[in-house]
């Protein structure tokens, strides 16, 4: 009878275990996102108001930002995201501000300011745009 007894507590204790670690677990907060490289679209009039082209497209690139909290302006970090432009960073909920880094001349459109609430992962995309060389794209 001995046997069974320590069997159970042994389990009650593992049981007690596990969930104690489930419910200790911080909830994954913070943000998530892809940087992409923007060209625009070229857009011509051949008659007046027919417009032809397109609206451009969008490449995954690899890059680097800073993250400020939004409030005080008190630096969080520099990060880097992967080869294909993907990113992750926990953060503790709050308001926070996302500056990209130039990136071989080319500009990120702006800086992103982004709320993270507890148990979620904010999304945020950032767009870095070529400045084309002659002229400026034209849209209807």
């Amino acid at each position: 009878m001995r046997p069974k007894i320590q069997v159970l507590k042994l389990a009650a204790l593992l049981l007690a275990i596990s969930v104690h670690s489930l419910l200790a677990t911080p909830p994954n907060t913070g943000v998530q996102g892809q940087a992409f490289f923007y060209v625009p679209g070229v857009w011509l009039e051949i008659e007046p108001g027919l417009w032809i082209g397109d609206g451009g497209f969008t490449v995954p690139m690899a890059t680097s930002f800073t993250i400020f909290q939004a409030h005080s302006n008190r630096e969080i970090g520099h990060f880097a995201t992967d080869a294909g432009g993907a990113f992750e960073v926990s953060l503790p909920p709050g308001k926070y501000l996302l500056v990209p880094h130039t990136l071989f001349g080319f500009v990120p459109q702006s800086s992103l300011e982004f709320v993270v609430t507890a148990k979620h992962y904010t999304q945020v995309e950032v767009f870095y745009e070529m400045t084309p060389v002659i002229g400026t794209p034209l849209s209807p």
